[in-house]
Formats: structure tokens, C-alpha cells, sequence
């Protein structure tokens, strides 16, 4: 059973509607450190790697970036992300975080948020995350360092918000049926031995491998909100960012607004990394290796063959 599958299950129509009620996260709070450390103008193009549902794209929206390209491999997480970003100019594709559907040097900034934790090969993930960017640019990760204990819960984890915690669970199977896909402990039975489960330190020092200069971590902090704090015991997150060395070129000028067809030229086929042509108004083709990817509910689907997930 592969990652992909599994996170397909897990994170079913139902299980990406509970992830998006239980996303208590202190808004304000992570706002500010994001925007502090992004260090980008409101020109620049953002990818947020493993959007879910855009979470981190609607924070980004709302401080006054309009060039954002949210990608996920996970359908029913983009359909909620679709309708939570309406409005916004956000643009959405369903990708894979090891082949990503992106030109190289294309984006200002990458930022990513609890999504190295469930990537059976984080190196690949930074590696691509480094190539997307463009020199100078920035690339950003909230990361928590307890991913192991998600797995295997202290018994302090454990009693943290019991009773409330399982009244919430009886509460959701009432409203979205019991219905659940894969429950917790079958998602780590089903992918064990295929997720590394990093330290903080060891992400960091997978962006001093991949060549990131000006590596910045901060200490874990708490933003879950208080319904977070009594159910969860709190979500702790510690904020991870490099610069890709080299400068972006003088002579690139862009415009605050998507420009028509400008998003074209940024998506790539994921499988030879090259330009990709409208084949019809419901679709792309490789302009050189001539493979289609269909749109769905106006997203581009860019996935790599299935052989090639992981």
C-alpha cells in the first residue's frame, strides 16, 4: 500500500471536512509569523506546497497576496479549499509534493504548513521545493516536532483533553456520519516503516543539504487555539526557512494581478518538466512528451503516472 493511497483514504470527503473543522489554529498569531518571515512583495508568486484547505492560502490572500498557487494531492481536500478561497485569486492544482507540476525558477516564495510529517521522502520534497524557486527566493515551513508522538501518544498525550476529546469525536460521527475511511490507528498501521517522521533539527539540516543559505528556525510555539488547548492539548509549530542562494534576475518585472495565461506558464508537465498547451477547455497536454492531464471543477489534474507515487 503506498503514502498516496493511504492519504487518499484517510483524508477522504469526510475526513478532509473533519481536518478543516478541527483546524483550530490562532490566525492572527500565525499570520504574524508567516508574514515576518516571508520577506516577499505583494508582486511575488507563492506556492503553498500541500495547501489541504487553504489554510495558509486564504491567511496569504487576506494580507494582500494575489498571486498564489495552492497544491495538493488529495482531491477532497482542494473541493473545500475551492469554495473557502472563493473569491480570492487563488489558483489550485492537484499535484504530487515529489514531482511537482512546476517550472523551475518560477516562484518567489514557498510555505508549507504540516506537511513534511506525512512525506514518505522529505528530502525529495525540499529538493523540489528548491528547484521551483527562483534564486534568492524564500522557502518556509511550519513543522512541529512531536510527529512521533502522534503515532505512538504518551499517556499524558492520551489523557490531554479526555473526556472532551472523544465527546467532540461522538459529535462529528452525528454530524458527518461514522463513515470515516481509515481511522487513526489503521492509518499508522498502513504506513508503517514508509514515513520518516523527522525531527526539527533534522529538517534543518536537510535544508543545509539541498544548499539553502540564512537558515532561520524558532522555537516550537503553541497556536492552537483554546478549544485546541482542551481538546488537543494545543498545536505547537515551529517555523523552518532557507533562501536559495544566487539573485533573481534584474530584468523580471511582473504585475500584482495574474496576467492571462500566465499561470500556464508556471505548471509544467510533472513528468518531463515541460511546457504544457491547452488541449481543449477541459484539459493540457506536454508539449513534449504529448501525455494529457484533465481539468476537474476548474483544477488542473497534474498528477505523475501511478507507478511513480510513492
Amino acid at each position: 500500500m503506498k503514502v498516496y493511497d493511504v492519504v487518499r483514504r484517510y483524508w477522504n470527503e469526510q475526513g478532509a471536512q473533519i481536518y478543516d473543522r478541527i483546524n483550530w489554529i490562532n490566525r492572527e498569531k500565525m499570520k504574524e509569523t508567516l508574514l515576518k518571515y516571508l520577506g516577499i512583495d505583494k508582486k511575488g508568486v507563492i506556492l503553498d506546497f500541500g495547501t489541504g484547505t487553504g489554510f495558509l492560502a486564504s491567511i496569504l490572500a487576506e494580507a494582500g497576496y494575489k498571486k498564489i498557487i495552492g497544491v495538493d494531492i488529495n482531491e477532497h481536500m482542494l473541493h473545500i479549499a475551492k469554495e473557502k478561497l472563493a473569491g480570492y485569486s487563488v489558483k489550485l492544482v492537484q499535484g504530487d509534493g515529489l514531482h511537482l507540476p512546476i517550472a523551475d525558477n518560477s516562484i518567489d516564495a514557498v510555505v508549507s504548513r504540516w506537511v513534511l510529517w506525512v512525506m514518505p521522502n522529505p528530502e525529495r520534497a525540499i529538493e523540489e521545493m528548491v528547484r521551483v524557486t527562483r534564486p534568492g527566493g524564500v522557502i518556509l515551513t511550519l513543522e512541529s516536532d512531536n510527529a512521533k508522538e502522534w503515532k505512538k501518544p504518551s499517556l499524558r498525550r492520551k489523557l490531554s483533553g479526555f473526556p472532551i476529546r472523544h465527546l467532540y469525536s461522538l459529535y462529528l460521527e452525528k454530524v458527518l456520519g461514522k463513515h470515516r475511511g481509515l481511522t487513526t490507528k489503521q492509518f499508522w498501521k498502513e504506513t508503517e516503516g514508509k514515513l520518516p517522521l523527522y525531527s526539527l533539527d533534522e529538517y534543518v539540516k536537510i535544508f543545509n543539504q539541498k544548499g539553502l543559505m540564512h537558515i532561520v528556525r524558532t522555537d516550537e510555539e503553541d497556536y492552537g487555539t483554546l478549544r485546541a488547548k482542551l481538546v488537543f492539548g494545543g498545536f505547537k509549530f515551529s517555523l523552518i526557512r532557507g533562501i536559495k542562494p544566487g539573485r533573481t534576475s534584474k530584468g523580471i518585472t511582473r504585475n500584482q494581478e495574474w496576467e492571462e495565461n500566465e499561470l500556464l506558464r508556471i505548471i509544467v508537465c510533472p513528468l518531463c518538466h515541460s511546457s504544457l498547451a491547452i488541449k481543449d477547455e477541459i484539459g493540457y497536454e506536454c508539449k513534449r512528451c504529448g501525455k494529457t492531464y484533465p481539468i476537474k471543477h476548474e483544477i488542473p489534474i497534474l498528477l505523475p503516472p501511478e507507478d511513480l507515487l510513492q
